[in-house]
């Protein structure tokens, strides 16, 4: 390490003492230091004495093992990137517990969702931390035993089919013995019927004393085969659901170009009273949406679902967040153009409206979800989605980065053409833009579009741009 350090920066080797001196000078200056720190105590490590680095340490810097061990990792982990840019010593060191790789995803993600991590506490950085490395390692994990199921099944599959081979092989050599038994004892028999009694006997006893044996085990091995291929059945389906489970997750993966693509955002002005013939029939996948609470804009939801038979593909969905305050009626609404499919639950923690003329609090809100025709889409696993926490401040109904990712991404696919008529602050956009959906947003006030468009600039301008919100 201490090499490619030296060839990186071109520089001559120093000595003990010079190294000393700037490990003093950048221990004083802490914040942004951390990375040369690591630099610095890795070289001089390679020239202190066998065993006696730790007093070394302390003597000259009243400086722990364990911290410099800190900040060499630092410096191995973090000397080539940006990330240290922005961050200090205790935050770089904080991050050292994510796994290698996940640190540019985990720094936008928290960005995204407006808490960058240079902004974070101590405590509150080592928690997200330690959230998002056991979820990474849960999906690894996920993973690894789908990829193990999925070898151990085509490992029995193969195993079952030598079998069935063989028994198969043994079936045919009992049937063709049994079948020449039979045409034996037809002929013998045809042959009784012209012969004087004792000649009978004599004939009689040419037909085999194992012909029924032979009959009997014929019947066993055709119920063991019966059995096996069963057992086989049963494999290949597990075999099949595995290998659509992979291909789902492949659906699932999507790296993001360096530049926002021409066609991955269109955004008008439009009311939707007018039917949006801004938008062809049959070219959208999905409608994400959160129109209006308020008893007056009830109509709008049947003119929302109008257009939905109109612009979705056949088995094309449409998922509204709604409150629960004129839910019946929204149903009806909804359901005048579109079949009802199921009602999803979105948790919104901290958020919990006083509904005073209900006598209750809510901490929820409903997901509705109709289908043009029939769905056939991907398994998309529970009904329960959370937000994160409450972002009003690009529209007073807006929703949080993070909850909207999450209906995104487990309900569409990448490259999926995404609409949200009612686009307000514009959250659904920047989140299926940098999922890798495409995206159509309308809005009757012509503040939103210039919101939605300030955000998806700044958005992919950012570091979130490699992988998306992922």
């Amino acid at each position: 390490m201490t090499d490619l350090i030296k060839a990186e920066n071109n520089l001559p080797q120093k000595s003990l003492a010079e190294l000393k001196v700037e490990i003093k000078f950048h221990l004083e200056q802490m914040a942004g230091h951390a990375v040369e720190i690591g630099r610095l105590l890795i070289e001089a490590k390679e020239q202190v004495g066998h065993g006696e680095w730790a007093n070394w340490l302390e003597d000259n810097f009243n400086l722990k093992q364990r911290m410099a061990n800190n900040f060499m990792a630092v410096a191995e982990r973090f000397g080539n990137s940006h990330l240290n840019a922005n961050l200090n010593q205790t935050q770089l060191i904080t991050m050292l517990a994510l796994p290698a790789g996940e640190e540019e995803k985990f720094i936008a993600e928290k960005a995204a969702e407006g808490t960058p991590v240079e902004e974070m506490t101590v405590k509150n950085l080592r928690d997200e931390v330690a959230k998002w490395k056991t979820d990474y390692e849960q999906k690894k994990s996920e993973v690894e035993n789908l990829f193990h199921d999925n070898e151990n099944l085509k490992s029995e599959n193969e195993r079952l089919e030598k079998i069935r081979g063989s028994l198969n092989n043994a079936i045919n050599d009992t049937r063709k013995a049994v079948d020449a038994l039979i045409i034996e004892k037809n002929s013998l028999e045809q042959q009784l019927k012209n012969q004087e009694p004792t000649v009978v006997e004599k004939i009689i006893e040419k037909i085999p004393d194992d012909y029924v044996n032979t009959k009997s085990e014929l019947s066993a091995a055709v119920a063991k085969v019966d059995d096996l291929q069963t057992q086989l059945d049963k494999a290949m389906k597990n075999v099949e659901k595995l290998k659509k489970t992979n291909e789902r997750l492949e659906r699932k993966q999507y790296i993001l170009p360096e530049e926002l693509p021409a066609d991955a955002c269109k955004l008008f002005q439009a009311d939707i009273r007018d039917g949006l013939p801004q938008i062809d029939d049959n070219s959208i996948d999905f409608i994400i949406t959160d129109p209006p609470y308020p008893r007056e804009y009830i109509p709008l939801y049947g003119e929302l679902s109008k257009v939905a038979a109109r612009v979705l593909k056949d088995g094309g969905s449409l998922v509204c967040m709604v409150g629960q305050s004129y839910l019946p009626e929204i149903v009806k609404e909804l359901s005048k153009s579109m079949n009802y499919h199921w009602c999803m639950c979105y948790l919104t923690p901290g958020q919990s409206p006083q509904l005073w003329q209900k006598r209750t609090n809510t901490f929820w809100k409903p997901l509705l979800w109709f289908v043009k025709g029939e769905y056939n889409g991907d398994w998309n696993g529970n009904d329960v989605m959370q937000s994160p926490g409450n972002d009003k401040k690009f529209h007073q109904w807006g929703q949080s980065v993070g909850g909207m990712q999450e209906i995104v991404e487990r309900l569409t696919n990448p490259n999926d053409v995404v609409l949200d008529p009612f686009l307000g602050g514009g959250t659904t956009g920047i989140t299926a833009i940098l999922s890798g959906r495409k995206f159509i947003g309308a809005d009757i006030e012509q503040k939103c579009l210039d919101t939605t468009l300030e955000r998806v600039k700044e958005s992919y301008g950012s570091s979130a741009r490699k992988n998306g919100l992922a």
